[in-house]
């Protein structure tokens, strides 16, 4: 039986937001939104069992059921919270702004046999054999370089210097 592989060609993902119109990016966000919420929704016994483990019976002792505190205490967390939630918002909103024009994120140039065979310290001809190889144990000195290659054909027929 011959062994081949078989290079399945993989569709290129596209990317491009700016060819949506505002009406379906804004039905994206909504669908996407509703998406997270129900993945939410389906951890709320999770986190019920939680706070019935860690103790949600004092909090509703303390803050629910005592009318003395409980107004105080839940104004002092709505602020809380929504002292946070603006931070976050600001922050988000400085991002958009510092890097809304900028795209970093370029694909690395291809790899070539030449830039990996430098990079392991080897010859080109070792890292085609390296490549056609299905099998393949590497030796390391003590500093990480290569010192011998093998194959389940048999060792490289280049030495490593």
């Amino acid at each position: 039986m011959r062994d081949e592989t078989v290079m399945l060609e993989l569709p290129d993902i596209i990317q491009r937001p700016d060819l949506q119109s505002r009406r379906q990016r804004g039905v994206f966000a909504l669908l996407s939104g509703l998406g997270w919420m129900l993945w939410l929704y389906l951890f709320l016994p999770l986190s019920t069992l939680l706070g019935w483990a860690f103790g949600s019976v004092r909090f509703e002792a303390y803050v629910i059921d005592s009318h003395e505190h409980s107004w105080a205490s839940l104004s002092i967390y709505a602020v809380t919270v929504g002292l946070a939630g603006m931070a976050l918002l600001l922050w988000a909103f400085y991002n958009y702004r510092r890097f809304r024009h900028a795209d970093r994120r370029r694909p690395p140039a291809p790899l070539t046999t030449e830039r990996l065979a430098t990079s392991f310290g080897v010859r080109d001809a070792q890292v085609e054999h390296l490549q056609r190889s299905h099998v393949t144990t590497l030796r390391h000195d003590a500093w990480g370089h290569i010192v011998a290659i093998e194959t389940v054909s048999g060792p490289c027929s280049e030495a490593i210097e």
